[in-house]
């Protein structure tokens, strides 16, 4: 196509679990435990239970799980395990389906349903997290790294609210053979299936060890809803605009030039 507008979404990284020993964790297939110092007949080998939280030593990949805590199939507990990234999508059977156009007029969504959470604890949701495709925009051709890249905005988000946005600049090709620099942004936010905002935490706050990324949502329930939008800054109005839409109304050479953009997230889970 003429514009080289790369959304890379089909293959951010996704939701893993790992618990002791690489297990998989979660709060809907175990026991609560109920002492962890109970007496145990030494010639029940494999099947006795030394923790006491009714997974079978034989297949307690955590023991040791501290009393009364509820532990997934594998005799893991939340307090034993940590979150993990997945490297395939899509996880846990979601169906992931996007409309719209990062570039355009009411921005790109990403609708996620029919979550199975199975086996997990916890579902996180991170931004901008692969260090192979940073987020940026380019209006001259391929990003230009760092200068395009995307940074974090504390006065124009509202975590709590659901709202990021991340800010740069980037340039625009004319025709004249100038390229002038532009302030853009992109802005994400993020609901759950009521329509209810879930709130935006750094990566610290929610307990998650990124690659790239400094901020996610802990997602409830089975589905949630992303809107994103792209814009940069028109020079003369100071007014946003829809990053495609301006450049469809600049004056690029003929036949037009090209743009690159970069935007994605990861899952990670526990």
């Amino acid at each position: 196509m003429s514009l080289l507008h790369r959304v890379l979404c089909t293959a951010p990284a996704i939701l893993a679990v790992m618990g002791c020993a690489n297990a998989q964790t979660g709060n809907d297939g175990g026991t609560p435990g109920d002492g962890g110092g109970s007496s145990v007949d030494a010639s029940c080998g494999d099947s006795c239970d030394g923790d006491g939280d009714g997974v079978p030593d034989g297949s307690d990949e955590c023991p040791g799980t501290p009393a009364g805590e509820e532990v997934n199939q594998v005799g893991c507990a939340d307090s034993q395990v940590t979150p993990t990234l997945e490297p395939e999508f899509p996880p846990f059977g979601l169906t992931w389906t996007p409309t719209g156009d990062l570039g355009r007029a009411g921005g790109l969504t990403w609708t996620y349903t029919g979550i199975d959470r199975s086996d997990l604890f916890h579902i996180y949701w991170v931004v901008c997290d692969d260090p192979a495709a940073p987020c940026g925009l380019s209006l001259d051709g391929a990003l230009d790294a760092p200068a395009e890249y995307w940074l974090f905005s504390a006065p124009d988000s509202d975590l709590p609210a659901g709202r990021l946005v991340l800010t740069g600049t980037t340039r625009i090709l004319l025709a004249d053979a100038t390229t002038p620099t532009l302030n853009s942004r992109v802005t994400v936010t993020i609901v759950d299936e009521s329509d209810l905002a879930i709130p935006f935490a750094d990566l610290d706050t929610l307990g998650v060890t990124g690659r790239t990324g400094q901020h996610g949502a802990e997602i409830p329930g089975t589905g949630y809803e992303v809107v994103a939008l792209a814009e940069v800054q028109d020079p003369s109005t100071l007014a946003w605009v829809p990053y495609l839409d301006y450049y469809d109304a600049a004056p690029t050479p003929d036949p037009g030039g090209t743009t690159a953009i970069s935007f994605g997230a990861s899952f990670y889970g526990e």
